[in-house]
């Protein structure tokens, strides 16, 4: 009757994301509220913030960290793959 049904997350779920990425909270105190999930900033878990992050699209209070690479993301260059490209493109 509630609709409470419709707000469970698996646990398989959260540790997919917490195994993928690691989340960095922007706020450092206080609290914020979502519908009816409630994250307090100062002591949130990774679980909660991968739940913020990931199912109710927090993105801008909470920041990712990529622990895995996957092939849809762009190869970050090495200073040193930097210089090379510049110094051939002199040539």
């Amino acid at each position: 009757m509630c609709g409470c049904s419709d707000n469970i997350v698996l646990l398989e779920t959260l540790k997919i994301y917490t195994f993928m990425g690691s989340y960095k909270a922007k706020y450092t105190t206080g609290i914020s509220v979502k519908g009816n999930f409630k994250i307090e900033w100062a002591i949130a878990t990774q679980e909660e913030l991968a739940y913020a992050y990931e199912e109710l699209g927090m993105t801008e209070v909470i920041e990712k960290t990529s622990t895995i690479k996957t092939k849809d993301e762009p190869k970050k260059e090495s200073k040193r793959d930097s210089k090379n490209k510049s110094s051939d493109s002199k040539e």
